[in-house]
């Protein structure tokens, strides 16, 4: 597997995880549930340190991100935000603000996550708000 593939492996497994966290209200420990979804769902690739670095940054900066979103998208309440569309942006900044990749790799990959996760208009949204 070349290093965008697995990049974007990396990136896709961070958005599964973050999505359960999230949708079990972050009773369960982000490491935990990462672990979970490395191990258990994703065929025992184990443990992937971008994917984990991606999420620990979202995690450690989450109050910080859900006010940036709220600041670059004001027409939306950040609660009404589809919750896989919240993931990723939560996931893209992060990346983008903390682990330093270029902001046109962040778009462009995320847009795609948003093409393979979200609903029809998702990678419109996600990239209006990246952007």
């Amino acid at each position: 597997m070349d290093k965008k593939t697995a990049r974007r492996a990396s990136r896709a497994l961070a958005v599964e995880t973050f999505f359960a966290y999230l949708a079990r209200d972050q009773k369960v420990e982000l490491e935990e549930t990462f672990v979970y979804i490395a191990k258990e769902i994703e065929l025992k690739k184990g443990f992937d340190k971008f994917a984990f670095e991606i999420i620990s940054k979202a995690g450690e900066h989450f109050k910080v991100l859900k006010v940036i979103i709220r600041s670059l998208a004001p027409e939306f309440a950040f609660e009404k935000i589809a919750l896989i569309n919240r993931v990723i942006l939560i996931l893209g900044l992060a990346e983008m603000k903390f682990i330093e990749t270029p902001p046109i790799v962040v778009i462009n990959e995320y847009i795609e996550l948003a093409k393979d996760f979200g609903e029809d208009k998702s990678a419109g949204f996600i990239n209006g708000v990246l952007d």
